[in-house]
């Protein structure tokens, strides 16, 4: 597997080819699969922060990728989409081994970026402005232009889609973006510049920075920079909408969720069992659409705790490019101990251990799938947000009771309602304080519609990601008036 790392380039990107870094240090990347050393990258420093800026700010202003027609942007797109696609085991076997992925699920999400590139190559030339009525003698239109120059931060439970969603709109647009991929897994945002380099990319409208805090608050502050789009933490994004205040920048947060499921009695409980499994434990459990909180109809609880037990423990740890593995291991040491310290204190609280809980000894930063029960609203593996193969079943008696443990929650991404009656399944679906809702069935991240907008509500963000509302962010809207006579 490591033969496909020497051929990587592993150094900040900046405006169109890869430079050395000066003077904002080396990442050492560890393998979350063995605990070893896997290769070291240079992250991006102030000089690097600096020239990213000053080459996208001039080719923005300067350049002709804003003007070009949006087909011809889309020619471009398509060709990064034929890239990764003639790069898809290489970026599979990456993003396996940095981000702790089986190969099956990395393949997956490589499929998602592609789909993704290939949605926005054809997207601007049927977004369109409008006209507005104000007489025979006056003519009234809007126009989209681009935003300008956008800085993405992009987290590290999803590296290659995260990036994918926010570059391939950004491009799309017209704009020069400015992408810092998480420190930890910056490996193939890096193969991805390559490959948009290749695709045709004009020099100026994309770097890509590997870097820490002090690089994504070089970002934020620079008043050079139009719009900011960061996912990752609530508390890391309330710090850079801060921080972008200060140059009224535009702002786009995908955040945290603790996002619940609520399965009725009358639900098919096999492929809800299922689902869980899936929507819980998928990715390790990082995932901010983790539907982490089991909410089940009382008379319903014990045949579906045992058959939601029986589904997880069908999961399989192995190594990360066997195709029948299909559970890796958690980022990185300091974060699973912080899982296991949250199911201690559930436990402490009063939670009961249906299943896991105990961290394996060996090589890795391995975590079981762990089902907690009797987890009231006061127990915080009801309310913190814990990014782990961690789920917890709470019983509702009523609709109405199972509509406000769902809503008794700071975030608000998504959630599930798993129903026979599909008018109580509408019912609590419209309810739900949530930017997303599925029913009677769940996608994995890698197969969320690129056509359906992804965000939520409350504290779990601002804005949307993926489907034509993505554009929203890049755009800008500019009214025009003619007088005729």
């Amino acid at each position: 597997m490591n033969a496909v790392l020497p051929s990587l380039h592993r150094e900040p990107f900046v405006g169109g080819r890869f430079v050395p870094a000066m003077g904002g240090g080396v990442e050492a990347l560890v393998d979350p699969w063995t605990g070893r050393p896997l290769t070291e990258v240079a992250l991006a420093g102030p000089v690097e922060v600096e020239a990213a800026i000053r080459m996208a700010r001039h080719a923005f202003d300067a350049g002709d990728w804003p003007h070009l027609p949006p087909v011809d942007r889309g020619a471009v797109l398509h060709r990064i989409a034929a890239g990764i696609t003639a790069r898809q085991d290489k970026f599979a076997q990456i993003e396996a081994v940095n981000a702790g992925k089986p190969i099956s699920g990395a393949l997956r999400e490589v499929e998602g970026a592609i789909r993704v590139f290939t949605y926005y190559a054809g997207a601007m030339d049927k977004v369109f402005g409008d006209t507005i009525p104000l007489g025979r003698d006056l003519l009234d239109f809007t126009l989209r232009e681009p935003l300008g120059v956008v800085a993405q931060i992009v987290p590290w439970n999803f590296p290659l889609l995260g990036a994918s969603w926010k570059l391939a709109p950004a491009l799309a647009a017209g704009c020069a973006a400015v992408l810092k991929p998480a420190p930890l897994t910056p490996l193939t945002a890096l193969l991805l510049a390559e490959v948009c380099r290749e695709a045709g990319v004009p020099d100026g409208f994309l770097s890509v920075l590997p870097g820490g805090a002090d690089v994504g608050r070089r970002l934020a502050e620079d008043p050079r920079i139009d719009g900011i789009s960061f996912t990752g933490s609530t508390a890391v994004g309330s710090e850079v909408m801060r921080l972008a205040s200060a140059s009224i920048k535009r702002v786009a947060l995908e955040l945290g969720g603790k996002n619940a499921a609520l399965v009725f009695a009358d639900a098919d409980m096999e492929k809800a069992a299922a689902s869980a499994v899936a929507s819980g434990f998928g990715n390790a459990g990082q995932s901010c659409s983790a539907r982490s909180r089991l909410l089940v109809e009382r008379g319903a609880l014990e045949p579906f705790a045992r058959a939601f037990a029986a589904a997880a423990a069908k999961l399989k740890t192995g190594k990360a490019l066997d195709p029948a593995t299909n559970l890796g291991p958690l980022i990185s040491a300091s974060h699973r101990d912080a899982v296991d310290r949250t199911v201690a204190q559930a436990r402490e609280a009063g939670a009961d251990l249906v299943s896991g809980g105990v961290m394996p000894e060996g090589d890795g930063f391995f975590y079981p799938p762990t089902i907690l029960s009797g987890v009231g609203p006061d127990n915080p593996a009801f309310s913190r947000e814990i990014f782990g193969p961690v789920c917890s079943l709470t019983p509702f008696d009523s609709e109405a009771e199972a509509i406000a443990l769902a809503n008794d929650s700071d975030y608000g991404l998504n959630g599930s309602v798993w129903c026979r009656d599909i008018g109580r399944a509408l019912r609590v679906a419209r309810a739900m304080r949530t930017g997303m809702v599925a029913v009677n069935g769940l996608p994995s991240a890698s197969k969320t519609s690129v056509f359906a907008p992804f965000g939520g509500y409350k504290r779990s963000g601002i804005g949307r990601e993926l489907g034509l509302q993505a554009l929203d962010f890049y755009c800008e809207i500019k009214n025009v008036v003619v007088d005729l006579t």
